[in-house]
């Protein structure tokens, strides 16, 4: 009977917190309060509850709410709803990118596993038939008359396109550029996407970008600048300083740093090329961070590197502000 009466109460307070939510008229809103709950004010159960709610309320967004639950039921120790939600998504062939992720104690889990090896088949299937994608954004009072310097955007790993759009929207990008925000084709998980070295499908499709872009719009040829988060850094100074295309400058937040020769490096400086990196102190790829731009130095290189305080491997609250500074000073 006490049995009973619990579960009674749960449903009782749970169609009383999904009524508070009817004000909402999009999953937006939603997922913004859900994220506030969960990044902001550490209120797991309040989050789990909105995310629930807009699943239900909102079907066309499934899959992101499915992939938010999983997140949530593993960081409240929930691991049997997690598991079944897993279940439940991948039977929709959504893609979770499990077999790479940090649940270090699912490992030995045999129904993890299982669910590990097909959503790593749906991973590589949706991979398979991918092509990189770009959104271009025009500046402010754009002419066709009017040559403009252009910047293309690197994500970082486990992001995408359109989490680029709002990272990279300071009032210099928007004013004074041609913007291209350029997307990987190798998923990592549910609508993110990551970067690899080297990827032969990589470099014909974002020099195909690259030359589409270049044909259609006015572009100021001598200004082409790349920006990049995390892994996305990789991409970007591996085209710069192998010159795959003409770069001027980098901005980079706390950028991965791939391989680059002493005479690439000459190349990139004696091309009176700018390198910026915006970086935390706590980044655990900052000592390649410093160990790249004291190269560059040792070579009479123009760079700037910002190390923010007491910060990780993130975006910091003042990177426009930052921004739009390394990206006048390269365009000077």
């Amino acid at each position: 009977m006490k049995l009973i009466s619990t579960t009674f109460l749960l449903c009782v307070l749970t169609i009383a917190a999904f009524g508070q939510f009817d004000k909402f008229t999009s999953y937006e809103e939603l997922s913004s309060l859900g994220s506030k709950y969960f990044y902001k004010t550490n209120n797991l159960d309040s989050a789990i509850l909105v995310f629930e709610y807009a699943r239900s309320k909102f079907p066309a967004h499934d899959e992101d709410a499915t992939a938010q639950l999983n997140n949530l039921y593993v960081s409240s120790n929930q691991d049997s709803k997690a598991l079944g939600n897993w279940d439940y998504g991948i039977k929709k062939r959504y893609f979770f990118g499990l077999e790479d992720s940090d649940y270090d104690h699912f490992r030995n889990n045999p129904e993890f596993m299982r669910l590990a090896k097909i959503d790593k088949q749906i991973g590589d299937s949706l991979t398979n038939i991918a092509h990189m994608v770009y959104e271009v954004r025009l500046p402010a009072n754009y002419s066709i008359d009017k040559e403009y310097p252009i910047l293309f955007v690197f994500h970082g790993n486990m992001w995408n396109l359109e989490i680029s759009k709002r990272v990279w929207a300071s009032k210099v990008v928007k004013e004074k550029l041609i913007t291209v925000y350029v997307q990987s084709y190798i998923y990592m998980g549910n609508h993110s996407f990551q970067w690899k070295s080297n990827d032969e499908k990589t470099n014909k499709e974002f020099k195909e970008i690259y030359e589409q872009v270049i044909k259609k719009y006015p572009i100021e040829k001598s200004k082409i600048i790349f920006t990049a988060m995390s892994a996305g850094g990789l991409i970007a100074v591996d085209y710069a300083f192998n010159q795959f295309v003409p770069v001027c400058g980098l901005v980079l937040n706390c950028p991965c740093i791939p391989e680059v020769s002493d005479n690439s490096i000459k190349r990139f400086v004696n091309g009176n090329k700018k390198i910026a990196i915006i970086t935390g102190e706590k980044d655990f790829l900052l000592k390649y961070q410093k160990d790249f731009i004291s190269k560059v130095d040792k070579f009479g290189g123009n760079n700037k590197i910002t190390i923010n305080a007491g910060m990780g491997h993130e975006v910091a609250k003042d990177f426009s502000t930052r921004l739009d500074e390394y990206l006048n000073w390269i365009l000077e």
